[in-house]
């Protein structure tokens, strides 16, 4: 199945909606943003985070001792990088967090020269001006498609996604997951349960038929 991560999470009750409605991980957001935590709220919603759920603290430009620190203390299983962090940083990262999953965040004009930095997946989103990202814009996915395919690792697609075009983009990028922010709240930094359950249901159609493609494909190709 595809994996959904729910960004901009900044209260308990939000992250209970979320986690009912089956999202593969949560978001936090610790830098300047109208969806920014503190160390101590991430600490306390992920305590309510049950096992199997992600918890993904999301940095730009973040000192590797600063970052590690948070990281350690909020106790996520993941960090995603939006600044302009290199492959020795990257290492430092997995020397430091080994059993963390590191997230690398990318515009998508900076696909064709995303090499020698090696994250466990990387995210490719649509920044705007000095807006890395959270912009609620949708990138062009079909000129995206040649260099998604050259990338080794896991690709999760952001970016203005919502219910009415997450399976299009689906279509289009066959990514390993999904991010979304702006596409399931009411306003910025409050979710909308109507909106994160449409959404989820929206994911979940889409593997549905692909799997059941799959599935008809392989009976085709039986003797």
């Amino acid at each position: 199945m595809t994996w959904i991560k729910i960004c901009g999470t900044t209260n308990e009750g939000d992250a209970d909606v979320c986690i009912r409605a089956g999202a593969n991980a949560l978001g936090f957001i610790m830098t300047a943003s109208p969806r920014q935590v503190t160390d101590m709220a991430a600490y306390s919603i992920g305590t309510i985070v049950p096992k199997g759920v992600e918890t993904i603290g999301v940095f730009v430009n973040e000192g590797v001792e600063t970052l590690v620190q948070t990281a350690r203390f909020c106790k996520f299983t993941g960090v995603q990088r939006h600044g302009d962090e290199d492959a020795n940083y990257v290492s430092e990262l997995r020397k430091l967090l080994p059993r963390v999953r590191i997230l690398k965040a990318v515009n998508p004009e900076a696909l064709a020269n995303a090499t020698g930095i090696k994250p466990d997946a990387w995210l490719i989103d649509s920044g705007r001006g000095g807006q890395r990202g959270g912009t609620g814009k949708v990138f062009n996915w079909r000129s995206a498609q040649p260099f998604v395919k050259k990338l080794r690792e896991p690709v999760i697609i952001a970016g203005g996604l919502n219910a009415q075009n997450v399976q299009h983009a689906l279509e289009t990028l066959q990514p390993w997951g999904v991010d979304v922010v702006s596409g399931v709240e009411a306003y910025p930094g409050r979710k909308h349960p109507g909106l994160i359950a449409q959404f989820i249901d929206a994911v979940r159609q889409f593997d549905a038929r692909m799997s059941a493609r799959k599935l008809s494909a392989q009976k085709g190709q039986r003797p």
